[in-house]
């Protein structure tokens, strides 16, 4: 075969690169679109899937512009006009096709009330598209685009299937060499193909082995000073408390359909002054870094400081205040106070207990919220049957010593 009825190296490394990466992605795309929810592996599937999903789009890219600057190999002479019609139908849908399909996930992900974001082989920060800000249904837009990326991904593989059939017409019923005309052949094309394969491949070993910050990690500009550096409050002599935090714990629990969860915030800092003897003296203010909150499930991590949920960019932490407490029983106490969560604050009665021995104590209570009413989930997707309960248990357990 002539040279010039061959397609130009770099054509043919970026034909088969492209090619095995869509068949990785409808294969990686059915398994994990199966597995269920609770999989420890279907976040990190999605985003690998999310990473070669737009180095496709990258690749294309390049393609399109190189077949725009490149003539191709023309079709043997005697094909009829229907199927050459049928051949350049193909071809440029083939290009719509790997635009529109990682275009569509990309979008998918941009409009998610889980606003996830996507990070690229968990090196390199992808923004979202920032044409969906002010979509008032994102759950509605969101299934729409689920849908439009599968049909899409539905007429790649008939597109690969007729691709397919009409390239071994060509070997084995023509036996003409329009399939040689793409056909690897050369060092440079073999190694161009498997170059790119292998430096993907790379960046998703990378993901899976380098340690990730955890999804509830809190930014340096919101973090919370450690427990040790709280100052307490001025009160009586005896009556100011450092809290040991190593042994303190801040905790949540509610259900999300159906299912119950637990979580802890790491990072808080509290501020006690408490005499039980001397109650009208008593205050307590806790600082709680919202973005530290974990329940061990990826998707949920990433999802709470969120803007529809804690929203820690502008809101990096929580507040309670209360400076009258009350016993009410035994070793039993009322806190009443307030609560602030992001621009909202609610009155809250929180019940402890307390035993007090020497100069250690040890507290635990808990009190049940309504989550919305701190605007927490408001959307209509996270209010259904399907989505996260409303009452929400906070619950703690505080040991401290009495200061010096």
């Amino acid at each position: 075969m002539a040279e010039q009825a061959r397609y130009s190296a770099i054509a043919v490394a970026l034909h088969w690169a492209i090619a095995l990466l869509i068949i990785g992605q409808i294969a990686g795309g059915f398994y994990m679109h199966n597995l269920p929810n609770a999989s420890p592996v279907k976040y990190d599937l999605y985003q690998l899937h999310k990473s070669f999903g737009l180095s496709i789009l990258v690749l294309t890219v390049f393609r399109l512009g190189w077949r725009l600057g490149h003539k191709v190999p023309p079709l043997p002479s005697a094909t009829p006009p229907w199927q050459r019609f049928g051949a350049r139908a193909a071809h440029w849908g083939f290009y719509a096709l790997m635009l529109l399909i990682p275009l569509s996930g990309w979008a998918m992900v941009s409009v998610s009330p889980l606003d996830i974001p996507t990070v690229w082989f968990g090196m390199i920060p992808v923004p979202h598209l920032p044409f969906f800000g002010g979509v008032a249904d994102r759950a509605g837009a969101e299934e729409f685009l689920i849908e439009v990326h599968e049909l899409l991904a539905f007429a790649m593989i008939g597109l690969l299937v007729l691709h397919v059939g009409a390239a071994l017409k060509h070997r084995l019923v023509d036996r003409d060499e329009v399939l040689q005309s793409m056909a690897p052949s050369r060092s440079a094309e073999w190694i161009g193909a498997a170059g790119i394969i292998a430096a993907l491949c790379v960046g998703a070993v990378v993901y899976a082995v380098a340690p990730s910050a955890p999804a509830s990690a809190a930014p340096e500009a919101g973090a919370l000073p450690p427990a040790a550096a709280s100052t307490p409050s001025a009160g009586p002599a005896g009556a100011n408390w450092t809290v040991d935090y190593g042994a303190s714990r801040l905790g949540f629990s509610g259900s999300e359909k159906g299912n119950a969860f637990e979580g802890t915030f790491g990072d808080f800092a509290a501020t006690i002054s408490f005499d039980p003897d001397n109650l009208e003296t008593a205050s307590i203010v806790v600082d709680v870094s919202t973005a530290s909150g974990s329940t061990g499930d990826q998707i949920r991590d990433e999802t709470m400081p969120g803007a529809e949920w804690f929203n820690t960019g502008a809101y990096p932490s929580a507040r309670f205040v209360s400076q009258n407490v009350r016993r009410t029983g035994e070793g039993a106490y009322e806190a009443q106070g307030a609560l602030t969560i992001k621009d909202f604050t609610q009155g809250v009665v929180l019940p402890f207990t307390l035993d007090i021995d020497g100069d250690a104590a040890r507290a635990a209570g808990g009190v049940d919220l309504i989550r919305t009413d701190f605007g927490l989930g408001e959307k209509s997707s996270w209010l259904d049957e399907e989505g996260v309960a409303l009452e929400v248990r906070v619950d703690f357990e505080i040991v401290a010593a009495r200061a010096n």
